[in-house]
């Protein structure tokens, strides 16, 4: 008689019936996996993460760079594009794209800190993208606003 997994399935079966001890029982029973605790917790987590970063890319915003006051910051649409802008005090405009460099995720802009952070894993970046805590170790890429600027320029032709 072969040793595979129907013959093994079959003597367990036959056992089972006649009420006899196997000790494959416990191979064969489908509830055997139990996940640990920390398994368990890893897995929700992982699944906020994913939330976060499908909520993220989805999302549009309905304000422009050229709203904000000075001192002010948050996700502004950019040429169509989702981005991160902070006008400092002295009036001049950063621009970042929102793209975690950790994991993908969009940062938020953090208003009483005036930093860019990221809900995934908690990567906080200054307002001009620079890394101020990981686990993120490259900074977000700066955006482009020569154009922005063109557009809001008084000889522009706009």
């Amino acid at each position: 008689m072969g040793n595979d997994k129907w013959n093994g399935g079959s003597l367990l079966l036959a056992d089972m019936a006649l009420n006899k001890d196997n000790p494959y029982q416990t191979v064969y029973t489908p509830s055997r996996f139990y996940a640990d605790p920390s398994l368990q917790k890893f897995f929700k987590e992982n699944i906020d993460v994913a939330k976060h970063l499908i909520k993220g890319k989805l999302e549009v915003s309905n304000k422009y760079a050229e709203e904000l006051a000075n001192d002010e910051g948050g996700i502004v649409m950019v040429n169509g594009a989702r981005k991160g802008a902070y006008r400092d005090t002295e009036g001049k405009l950063h621009i970042v794209d929102t793209t975690c460099t950790h994991v993908g995720c969009e940062v938020n802009w953090n208003d009483s800190e005036r930093t860019w952070d990221c809900p995934c894993h908690g990567s906080r970046f200054s307002y001009t993208g620079e890394v101020i805590e990981g686990p993120a170790e490259k900074p977000l890429q700066k955006g482009d606003h020569t154009m922005l600027e063109n557009l809001t320029s008084e000889n522009s032709g706009y």
